[in-house]
């Protein structure tokens, strides 16, 4: 399954200083290929998109056919927003 980074993800991910939270990403994005409906299904204005937890932060993904796509990465707090 193809992975594809949104430029918002990639943004985000260079601000990133902490190298285990950078590798911790990483993993989970790993873990995607293999398990791609392994994160929580979202609601309302994201429907159609689920939610990994890499505690404090969200990674916000997409399902399509064939591919996924990585949204965005942020604290709890303002992901959703």
């Amino acid at each position: 399954m193809e992975i594809i980074f949104s430029g918002e993800f990639r943004q985000e991910f260079k601000k990133i200083k902490d190298k285990t939270t950078r590798l911790k990403i990483i993993s989970h994005i790993k873990k995607l290929e293999l398990l791609p409906e392994s994160g929580k299904p979202l609601q309302y204005n994201l429907k159609n998109h689920r939610s990994i937890r890499i505690p404090p932060f969200r990674l916000i993904y997409r399902l399509e056919k064939d591919k996924i796509t990585i949204n965005c990465f942020d604290h709890r707090k303002n992901v959703y927003d």
